[in-house]
């Protein structure tokens, strides 16, 4: 068997792909995304259910993600629902008086359009920029007036009710949770899910502030910090400590923030999150064409290829998968390129390649691990087995961005999916054993019979106690098939 592709792929799920779960599977999919604005309730459990169906009938180990809609702001209903022209110079007024109905301005009456967010009288000022429709329209504050922001069109076109209003440069009061948020919350965890986002981080007490949800709830589900805002960027060290995963939501930053600052902007928060030894994913308009297109432009191949160059952990498909005409395809080629440009970094380097550099504190078992990668390496073991509890030596051993394959072995189905959404970790289940030896032998069978490795192949074995989570301190190396 040939060892799975470091990058993992997240795709999402919808109209075009839920009949193809197995497809999916198949094709290289590691992780679900799950979109709550786009999916009800009933849906979103069906969907959990069926993945986890589909998944035992594979034996495949998958993630889910839940990704929750956050405070999207939006423009209201338009008379007639007719979608209205604004021009360049006109003067506008946006309104979040409830009830107001958009329509066009009539002589010397401004066009005047409803705002479903009654914070935004309170959040902009003279001189800021207001986004609409993805950014394709931009208006300029020129006076808050009670509830009324009156603004002149900079940038004018065809607008059709209900689009996303963007405000970029404002501080933005609207907490991240919405109460729709907190109640999709509620069934994305009832359901098991393993990974939650979160839209519109403003500062890691966000993060902090969902953790404390989950946990209320009785769940262990990770949370996955998006990052799209600049008051995200300002306190990026501090999210990124906070959340269990950094999501690099490049659609609304790139409106939030200008496209031109995005490629930057990307490699600095993959390489906080390689550093901080954290799963980072790299989502959006990443085959942005194969939604109706067979085969992606070079562009985007370039794309997936570059965030797999900076180290990302995974890299994301949307509407490629959630409402396109090749979702399959989609992620077969998604698949080929991860595995065209890993085989640039890591093959002819088994043996030599070790991207980790040593800094900062070391704890026992980030001691441990380090000493197992260059341990692989100099000895030129054809594996590492990591045995853990929770994951956490697993994730550590992801940051050595070592070429030597990583085989995880845990008890608990949940950290098994958990570890789908860490690079360069294949994760397996082993039974319950009352010591490590037990467990670690058991690994080892799996490792034969699944022909991964054969006897005689050098292995480095990383373990802890059973008896205690988060223990790991041992690091020994032996050849398959001897006894000992």
């Amino acid at each position: 068997m040939q060892f799975p592709n470091r990058t993992k792929i997240v795709a999402t799920l919808g109209p075009a792909s839920r009949g193809k779960i197995a497809q999916l599977m198949r094709a290289g999919v590691d992780v679900f995304r799950l979109n709550t604005a786009h999916c009800d309730p009933p849906t979103l459990t069906k969907d959990v259910a069926d993945i986890r169906r589909v998944a035992k009938a594979l034996k495949r180990h998958v993630g889910v993600l839940v990704d929750l809609q956050g405070p999207k702001i939006r423009l209201g209903p338009f008379a007639n629902a007719e979608p209205i022209f604004i021009r360049r110079g006109e003067r506008l007024v946006l309104s979040v008086a409830p009830g107001v109905i958009g329509r066009a301005g009539h002589g010397s009456e401004p066009t005047r359009l409803g705002c479903r967010y009654r914070g935004l009288a309170d959040d902009v000022r003279r001189g800021e920029r207001i986004l609409l429709d993805d950014g394709y329209m931009e208006l300029r504050v020129e006076s808050v007036e009670g509830t009324e922001v009156i603004t002149r069109v900079v940038h004018g076109g065809l607008l059709k009710q209900y689009k996303g209003i963007n405000l970029p440069g404002s501080a933005v009061s609207a907490s991240p949770m919405t109460a729709r948020d907190i109640s999709d919350l509620a069934v994305a965890l009832e359901a098991g899910a393993d990974f939650i986002a979160l839209s519109f981080v403003r500062c890691a007490g966000d993060v902090r502030a969902l953790s404390r949800r989950i946990k209320a709830a009785g769940s262990d589900a990770q949370v996955i910090a998006k990052i799209e805002r600049q008051a995200a960027i300002d306190d990026l060290p501090a999210i990124v400590e906070a959340a269990d995963g950094i999501m690099v939501a490049r659609g609304d930053m790139g409106v939030e923030l200008g496209a031109e600052n995005v490629p930057a902007l990307q490699k600095r928060i993959i390489r906080a999150c390689v550093e901080a030894r954290k799963p980072v994913i790299t989502a959006t308009q990443m085959l942005e064409s194969m939604i109706t297109n067979p085969r992606p432009t070079r562009a985007e191949a370039s794309d997936v290829a570059n965030a797999i160059y900076d180290g990302t952990s995974a890299v994301m498909l949307s509407a490629e998968t959630a409402t396109g005409k090749h979702p399959v395809r989609a992620v077969q080629i998604m698949d080929r390129i991860v595995r065209s440009s890993e085989n640039d970094l890591f093959v002819g380097f088994e043996h030599t390649r070790l991207r980790r550099k040593l800094t900062g504190e070391t704890s026992v078992a980030l001691a441990t691990v380090r000493a197992a990668a260059y341990a692989a390496l100099d000895v030129g073991a054809r594996a590492i087995a990591v045995f853990t509890e929770s994951g956490r030596t697993a994730t550590l051993m992801a940051g050595e961005r070592t070429a030597t394959p990583v085989y995880a072995f845990s008890p608990h189905w949940r950290t098994v999916q958990r570890l789908s959404l860490v690079w360069g970790v294949c994760a397996m289940k082993v039974s319950h054993f009352r010591t490590s030896r037990e467990m670690t032998l058991d690994g080892e069978r799996q490792l034969l019979s699944r022909r991964l490795l054969r006897k005689g192949d050098r292995l480095v074995v990383v373990r802890g106690s059973i008896r205690e989570s988060g223990l790991t301190n041992t690091m020994y190396i032996r050849t398959l098939g001897e006894r000992g």
